[in-house]
């Protein structure tokens, strides 16, 4: 064996064995030292899996290093499975990448597991063994061979493994290290111990070889990647270059030919290529004056050739696409189209004489796409050097072509704005003309004008207004008009500035009479813009309007006081108190009465409407037998009903309740609906008076008593009903013409009704007589306010309404 025989042999002995460990310790550490330097500079996964490996190696082997020379035999089962756990973990790191992250950590555990079971299963069998025999060697015991023969074949399967996986390692050096431990430990399991240790000093190191060769590899790697890297990135910077160029000469002008010479120099410049053209749809004018592009042709626009420069083009040429296939199907393609120079191929020969390319040669037609929609082609074509488009040029012409669609749609764009310019332009004068002429009409109107936003803002008056209010516009302008109103008049107006419908109403301002009528401003789709007031001094017409009040109801009062003289001697003459009457002074004597109580009935209705328009309608309520009331009233009219040959009833509920109201007020209201219902009601007729109570729902007490006049007379059309409440309302109807009367009475009786907080409506058609009905509260409202009833509050007065 020569001199390796004492070598092998002292590595059996304890110096022997800390030198081994210690020679080991120092390759795993080296291996450890690359790991970590090589992850700290490429974070690398593998060189982090190899830099976790060996550390737990090392602190695995560092007992082995302090204790295995030393001879600690009730330690030895424990140190022996140390070195299988430091080789599993090294196993772990190399086969973890063929086998997998999952495969690979399961390996791991598993042997661990393994290990860790085995160290239980010894122990209680050295362990008396080595206290009962202290010189007895580990060595000699079976279970070191079971040790050493676990380490052999793992680092065995794992040295095949890796020699086997050639294709997926790309050196078997790994594999090699692996198979020279195995052999190592199959010698110490042979019990050739210094030999086997002196062979693993070799694999271990090997190990160390291995990660440093890993280490240049990614090194190298990185290399390659970075000049990679470098390459695309200059050639990078030469097409950003290129596209800053086209991208600055697209953006110095709008004035489109003057863009395209530029742009078509700068592209064959940035492609090195021999001709480069321009073709765009052209734009047509539509008939609302905006440019649309015409389908079907193109234009060629601009055409450069670097060895002859700018081709003459005194004019765009037109392109018909039905004429040049290959364009169009680049059009509809939507996409970059290489051509090839081929033999007896007119469509490609056809683009060569639209290009002046008297040679050919492979052309690259590239459609401008903007917004999906194609605006014009750009056509690169190599005629004088030989050889493909790299797949860089065709990247560069697809950006130039994306910046060329822009900037075209952006020149397409302000010609389209110029002319919306031009249009608004004039729109707005004539806007200014209209609005200078409403401006002139409002400030001519004689009516003052105030005009409000949505938030009851003033944002417009006239001259009128300031006339009228006798406030200069400055001090309304800009502020909310219902407070500024009321200021100035000193009075409630209503709610002026948030109208939802019209209001009209009538103020007084230092001695005048002031008329308001306001009304919303609504859009067609009910939205409010704000709200317009007309403002009118109707002071003149007020005091004409007074002065006939007062003079109708002086009249009336002075008018009274004879006709109650004239009805009370006539009634005495008519009685016999002064003698008897011979046959015709009887009939003239009630000639004369019937006269004298229809003038009584006028004078009352007169007063009652100068009363209800002066406002100063005043009610004396009393607890009253309406049932009495009536029947009172309708016996009054006997003789007229037997005069014009009238059948009457009275008919009356048994359960009405007394009714508070005036007495005065609603014999009045009866009286008139009675002289229309006999006046109107031809000979033969029929007048019925009703009286009852409107039952409540759940048998509650009855709130309302219902008053009903019905006749057989002539009938109200049903366009004329809402009209006969208003004052001094005549129809043509012969009948009504020759009952003469003032057309005041159903207008006091809807003033009357209502002032006691009731309704009355009214029911007939032409030919089938009329019923009125009347709707009264049988107790006094509490206020005004109580007394504007409804039928969602009041579901009775639904059912009297039928």
């Amino acid at each position: 064996m020569g001199i390796l025989g004492p070598i092998y042999n002292l590595l059996s002995t304890g110096p022997g064995t800390f030198v081994y460990h210690l020679l080991i310790l120092l390759a795993l550490e080296g291996a450890a030292g690359i790991a970590l330097v090589e992850y700290r500079h490429t974070r690398n996964p593998d060189q982090r899996r190899f830099l976790i490996a060996f550390t737990v190696v090392l602190l695995l082997r560092v007992p082995l290093l302090v204790l295995g020379p030393q001879g600690h035999n009730l330690l030895a089962p424990l140190l022996y499975a140390l070195e299988v756990a430091s080789l599993s973990v090294m196993s772990w790191a190399f086969l973890s990448p063929l086998i997998g992250r999952r495969a690979g950590r399961w390996f791991l555990l598993i042997h661990l597991a393994a290990i860790v079971g085995l160290i239980l299963m010894f122990f209680p069998f050295w362990y008396p063994l080595a206290r009962s025999v202290p010189f007895f060697e580990y060595t000699a015991f079976w279970q070191q061979t079971v040790w050493d023969l676990w380490a052999t074949l793992l680092a065995l399967f794992s040295g095949l493994y890796l020699v086997l996986q050639r294709r997926r390692v790309e050196y078997p050096l790994p594999g090699i290290a692996f198979l020279i431990i195995a052999l190592g430990n199959g010698l110490v399991t042979g019990d050739q111990a210094g030999l086997g240790r002196l062979i693993n000093l070799l694999g271990y190191p090997l190990i160390s070889v291995v990660v440093y060769r890993a280490a240049l590899q990614d090194l190298w790697s990185y290399r390659q990647e970075l000049q990679t890297l470098s390459e695309r990135s200059l050639q990078q910077t030469r097409e950003l270059l290129s596209l800053l160029e086209v991208s600055q000469a697209l953006s110095a002008s709008l004035e489109l030919e003057r863009i395209l010479k530029q742009v078509v120099e700068h592209v064959a410049q940035a492609l090195d290529a021999d001709r480069v053209a321009v073709l765009l749809h052209p734009l047509e004018e539509s008939p609302d004056g905006s440019g649309e592009e015409a389908p079907g042709h193109l234009r060629l626009m601009a055409l450069y050739a670097p060895l002859t420069g700018h081709l003459a083009l005194t004019d765009p040429v037109d392109v018909p696409l039905d004429q040049y296939p290959l364009l169009a199907h680049a059009v509809r393609r939507r996409r970059h189209l290489i051509l090839r120079p081929q033999r007896s191929q007119p469509d490609l020969q056809a683009l060569y004489d639209l290009l002046q390319s008297p040679k050919g040669g492979t052309v690259m037609v590239q459609p401008m796409v903007q917004r999906d929609r194609v605006v014009g082609v750009l056509m690169v074509v190599n005629d004088h050097r030989p050889g493909p488009f790299e797949s860089r040029d065709i990247r560069l012409c697809e950006s130039i072509a994306a910046q060329m669609a822009a900037a075209i749609e952006n020149v397409y764009l302000y010609r389209r704005l110029e002319r919306e310019v031009q249009r608004l332009e004039q729109a707005l004068r004539e806007r200014e003309r209209e609005a200078s002429l409403r401006e002139a009409i409002l400030e001519s109107t004689a009516e003052g004008i105030i005009v409000t936003d949505e938030r009851g803002v003033a944002i417009r008056m006239n001259a009128a207004a300031e006339r009228i209010l006798g406030v200069p516009r400055e001090r309304l302008l800009g502020r909310p008009v219902q407070p500024a109103l009321e200021t100035f008049v000193a009075q409630p107006l209503g709610d002026v500035a948030h109208l939802q419908s019209p209001l009209h109403t009538l103020f007084e301002l230092e001695g005048k009479q002031i008329a308001v009528s306001a009304a919303p401003v609504r859009l067609p789709s009910g939205e409010q813009l704000g709200a317009v007031a007309v403002l009118r001094d109707v002071t003149r017409e007020v005091q004409a309007e007074n002065s006939k009040r007062e003079f109708i109801a002086h009249v009336s009062h002075e008018l009274r006081t004879p006709l109650t003289a004239i009805l009370g001697y006539s009634e005495a003459l008519y009685s016999g108190m002064v003698g008897p009457l011979s046959h015709t002074q009887a009939t003239f004597l009630h000639i004369i009465h019937d006269n004298a109580r229809r003038l009584v009935a006028i004078a009352n209705n007169l007063i009652a409407v100068a009363e209800s328009e002066r406002g100063g309608l005043e009610l004396n309520y009393v607890p009253t037998d309406m049932a009495l009331l009536v029947g009172e009233v309708l016996e009054s009219f006997v003789p007229q009903m037997k005069a014009r040959q009238l059948e009457w009833r009275l008919e009356v509920a048994d359960d009405l309740p007394l009714v508070e109201v005036d007495p005065l007020r609603i014999r009045q209201v009866v009286s008139n609906l009675l002289s229309n219902a006999v006046k109107f009601t031809y000979p033969g007729g029929r007048v019925t008076v009703g009286l009852a109570a409107v039952p409540e729902p759940g048998g509650a007490p009855p709130q309302f008593c219902r008053l009903w006049v019905q006749d057989t007379g002539i009938g109200i059309p049903l366009e004329e009903q809402s009209r006969v409440w208003e004052r001094f309302y005549h129809t043509d109807d012969p009948l009504r013409m020759a009952a003469g009367g003032m057309g005041v009475g159903l207008s006091i009786v809807k003033s009357l009704v209502e002032a006691h907080g009731g309704r009355v409506w009214l029911e007939s058609a032409p030919g089938q007589g009329s019923t009125f009905t009347v709707l009264l509260p049988i107790r006094r409202p509490p206020s005004p306010a109580a007394a504007d009833v409804t039928t969602d509050e009041y579901p009775a007065i639904e059912q009297a309404m039928g």
